[in-house]
């Protein structure tokens, strides 16, 4: 499978996760035949239209999430973010919306976070 047929699977495979809240990696194809994650570059979730990266390392490093219109539990910690929604998301220190908050503005690149973020939030 090509690079460009992973992300619109996962995209369409995100916005059914979305309805049940479920956060995907990056690549749920491969999620769902191993229990790993693979890494995805900050330059590849720019092909991706209208979700929110994640990454668990700083800088855009690490297992990568993606989400498009769900709330919930990120499943891992997230240290890096890029906000490609059309409006805010908030992150979360704890997980169920506990904890310290931070606004992630549309269209915002934040490669460290304040802290490591436990749960999301989408506005819209």
């Amino acid at each position: 499978m090509k690079w460009g047929e992973t992300v619109r699977s996962t995209l369409k495979i995100g916005a059914i996760a979305a309805v049940l809240g479920l956060s995907l990696t990056s690549q749920a194809a491969a999620a769902a035949e191993s229990s790993t994650f693979r890494p995805m570059s900050h330059s590849q979730c720019d092909a991706a239209v209208n979700v929110v990266c994640g990454w668990s390392g700083i800088g855009y490093s690490d297992n990568t999430y993606a989400w498009k219109y769900s709330t919930g539990n990120t499943g891992a910690p997230i240290r890096s973010i890029w906000n490609k929604r059309g409006s805010w998301v908030v992150v979360y220190s704890g997980t169920g919306y506990t904890g310290d908050r931070y606004t992630v503005n549309a269209g915002a690149s934040v490669p460290v976070l304040p802290f490591p973020a436990h749960s999301i939030a989408t506005s819209g």
